[in-house]
């Protein structure tokens, strides 16, 4: 049972890029390719803007997935996260590795230029980050020892400081759902709460240290889930799909908006592409304008639900050869979205932009940044296992 919980573990943190061994000194523009059955407007221009580098202790970036990541005014915050650095954990046994590392990039260039590296007190990935005034918060994640409550304050000074502040405790261990800072007070949506994965929401307090307004707050509609993209936007928090491994189909692509000021959740059209359920599990999400949202990245749905299908049916030489089946999988097979996919707020709809990104999808999860109308694609994987370190830059037109 232990070794199955590993693997569904891994087939949730597999969500990537190609792996680029370019200089990140050189700032790639990338053609727009043209599909003309969608949308076109607005539109992203991408760039590579960028690499992660390589942590401490380690000769070489190969990227991570699950990081915190914000702004600070014009600095890139990039902490945390998680690779496999000694080999594939199933052909080479190799065992999953989380950081402290945090990397600071200056971005008023349009290159990702690194500037300042310090650590976090922990070796974490998978929680979410939030703006806070001049700060960022750090709230829960988990390595492979243990999850954890915290509430990590990060800030950064003139001269590149960076400094580090255990500010507060959850009332239990979470990561992997949305969070959002409102009026406040923090909020956390679904996720997994001490080791189980819920639906409930926690209007938490830092000033009385409790969820409050519990009885007035209804959790989020349809199955407990998590690794989903989620944002806050305009007094609404959206949440589009993720995983639930309670039901038929595991990758959701239903979605919903809650509204903070009537705690009232508004169930919106499920995730469609040509009249079809989309996967944007394991994506990132950011704002195009007022009216509407761009989703990035995921899994694929057909790939994914057929995986998580054979590793909990198969055994003994079966699953040994869905495992080499699967791992074997390319990049184009594991097919992580490339596609912008586009929520229509005031419609209530579904569309896509024109192109795709002009590099391989991914997942993991992805991070998913943004300053203004500046969009960062950060590190993430680009199929189950391998990430790629590189940072992609999107200005939306």
């Amino acid at each position: 049972m232990l070794k199955l919980i590993n693997l569904l573990n891994l087939l949730i943190a597999s969500l990537l890029l190609t792996v680029d061994a370019n200089a990140a000194d050189k700032m790639t523009h990338y053609p727009q390719q043209n599909d003309s059955s969608f949308d076109n407007t607005p539109q992203i221009s991408w760039i590579k803007a960028g690499q992660l580098p390589v942590p401490d202790g380690f000769s070489e970036s190969i990227g991570i997935s699950g990081a915190y990541s914000g702004f600070l005014g014009n600095y890139l915050i990039v902490a945390g996260g998680a690779n496999f650095p000694n080999g594939h954990p199933f052909f080479e046994q190799g065992e999953k590795e989380f950081y402290s590392d945090i990397f600071v990039f200056d971005t008023t260039n349009k290159f990702a230029n690194l500037v300042a590296h310090g650590h976090l007190p922990i070796k974490a990935g998978h929680g979410a980050t939030l703006v806070v005034d001049n700060s960022l918060y750090l709230v829960g994640g988990k390595n492979n020892q243990q999850a954890f409550d915290s509430i990590i304050k990060l800030t950064l000074d003139s001269d590149y400081k960076l400094t580090t502040e255990l500010i507060d405790h959850l009332p239990f261990t979470w990561h992997s759902g949305g969070a959002a800072w409102q009026d406040g007070d923090l909020y956390i949506f679904a996720g997994e709460q001490n080791g189980k994965v819920n639906n409930r929401v926690c209007q938490y307090s830092l000033v009385s240290k409790s969820c409050i307004n519990s009885e007035n707050i209804p959790a989020v509609p349809g199955a407990d889930r998590s690794d989903f993209p989620a944002i806050n936007h305009k007094g609404q928090f959206y949440i589009f799909g993720g995983l639930s491994f309670l039901t038929d189909n595991a990758v959701l692509t239903d979605a919903y908006a809650f509204d903070f000021k009537k705690s009232h959740w508004t169930t919106l059209a499920p995730i469609t592409l040509d009249k079809q359920p989309f996967s944007v599990t394991g994506g990132g999400v950011a704002t195009i304008n007022d009216d509407q949202l761009v989703l990035l990245g995921g899994v694929n749905r057909a790939i994914f639900n057929d995986a998580i299908f054979q590793l909990t049916t198969q055994k003994n030489e079966g699953l040994t050869a869905f495992k080499q089946y699967y791992f074997s999988l390319s990049e184009q097979e594991i097919n992580f979205s490339r596609r912008q996919i586009i929520y229509n707020i005031d419609k209530d709809d579904w569309s896509a932009l024109t192109n795709n990104v002009p590099f391989t999808g991914g997942a993991g999860p992805l991070t998913i940044t943004q300053q203004g109308n500046k969009i960062y694609w950060i590190s993430g994987e680009i199929k189950p296992v391998v990430r790629s370190p590189n940072i992609y830059q999107g200005t939306v037109l």
